[in-house]
């Protein structure tokens, strides 16, 4: 979609919204990804075997699986600044339900809950960026996206090893500090998120057919893209579960070692994702950027499970952050479908983050089933590691990874108001 107004007329308050809005998104996966820092003081604490460790580790993103298409539909009939305020509200509910969990299954249960909230509050997104932005610097605004997760969640892993060690190895009180975090995020939002209704958007929202699934996912590079994300988040969400504890009890590499390391991919990452959604942007080769970086990083991440050397690992990791800078070129597949309306580019990004939990849920299970099949947390990581080819499988058959030409954006218009 092509807003008749202009960029100016947009305002510069546009970047306010969205820096808000992405602010919690990034916080909610920094939430999330710090459970490997956490888990070693957890599993003493309840008691749980590898395979709990495992279900707690994928937990977040199983509501994903069976709710992300539903639960879009639904959620997509109501305003972006309504839907982000109830999931923000609900979300710091569950933190604190997690810091309070007495028993394993109130922990998993809240962070279940968590993981759902999280994919509730996408639609906003969706429309926020469809209200605020013309679509040729939709790319930009992904890449500025992921550079934020980069810095969020790569500051999160660095800093919650420290953390938890000013708070006694307590990691309940760690979640309560998260749950304060959100509830600071809510505030924000609610004083300063707005909405931006043009006449343009009322159209094509009207317009809308009764078939959004449907026109959804007729797509064929939706597809494509969704399954790129599969492996790559199956061997990220193992790593960031697991990585922690086989580097202290194979390498006594401390947690704190073991965070950094991993904050240091992630924060080139972020990096990494700027970078390519500007080359995407200029260039149109993200297909073969997506082979190159499919490859990058299967190779980095097998590559760390063989060494305990900081400093082999500091330069596997960099390389594994650069292949990260996939993530805003798959993500921004949706927004370049010709035709598509506001309710099915909801979709469509909902459906990219149900592909990607399908990744993030396998990842932490199947490496507990192969541990505790194998009895090897290596070889277990080893063996995960190749899930991240499925980016240069997807850069193989996407027709295309990049912005489309102004004309063609120009047609999409045309149609769209017929």
């Amino acid at each position: 979609m092509v807003m008749t107004e202009t960029p100016d007329q947009a305002s510069d308050y546009r970047w306010v919204v969205m820096g808000i809005w992405l602010t919690a998104s990034v916080s909610g996966f920094m939430i999330l990804s710090t459970l490997g820092i956490l888990l070693p003081a957890i599993s003493e604490d309840l008691e749980l075997s590898p395979t709990q460790q495992g279900l707690l580790g994928s937990a977040a993103f199983w509501g994903n699986l069976a709710l992300a298409i539903p639960l879009s539909l639904w959620t997509s009939r109501y305003s972006p600044k309504i839907l982000t305020t109830v999931t923000l509200l609900l979300g710091t509910g569950f933190l604190f339900m997690q810091g309070w969990a007495p028993v394993f299954a109130v922990l998993l249960l809240g962070r279940l809950a968590f993981g759902i909230t999280m994919i509730a509050r996408q639609p906003a997104r969706a429309f926020l960026m469809q209200q605020w932005f013309p679509q040729r610097e939709v790319v930009l605004v992904n890449g500025i996206a992921n550079a934020m997760f980069g810095l969020v969640v790569g500051g999160g892993l660095a800093a919650a090893p420290f953390i938890l060690s000013a708070l006694g190895d307590d990691w309940r009180t760690t979640l309560n500090l998260f749950g304060g975090l959100f509830a600071v995020l809510t505030i924000l939002w609610v004083a300063f998120g707005r909405e931006r209704v043009t006449t343009d958007f009322r159209r094509l929202l009207a317009s809308q057919d009764t078939s959004v699934l449907k026109g959804t996912l007729r797509h064929r590079d939706l597809w494509v893209g969704g399954l790129g994300f599969v492996g790559a988040t199956t061997a990220w969400s193992a790593f960031l579960s697991f990585f922690p504890t086989m580097m202290l009890n194979d390498h006594q590499v401390s947690l704190r070692w073991s965070g950094s390391i991993l904050a240091l991919g992630v924060f080139m990452g972020g990096a990494s994702g700027l970078a390519v959604s500007w080359a995407v942007s200029v260039t149109t080769r993200g297909n073969t950027i997506l082979l190159a970086l499919g490859a990058l990083m299967a190779a980095s991440f097998a590559g760390m499970t063989f060494t305990g050397s900081i400093p082999l690992l500091i330069g596997l990791t960099f390389i594994n952050g650069i292949g990260w800078g996939f993530w805003p070129v798959l993500y921004t597949v949706p927004f370049h479908l010709t035709g598509i309306r506001p309710r099915e580019l909801a979709m469509g990004i909902a459906f990219m983050m149900m592909m990607s939990s399908i990744g993030t849920t396998l990842g932490p299970l199947l490496t507990g089933l192969l541990q505790e099949a194998s009895g090897d947390l290596r070889l277990s990581l080893l063996i995960i590691s190749f899930g991240a080819l499925s980016v240069s499988i997807a850069g193989m058959f996407l027709r295309t990874s990049s912005p489309p030409r102004q004309e063609a954006v120009a047609a999409a218009a045309q149609t769209s108001e017929e």
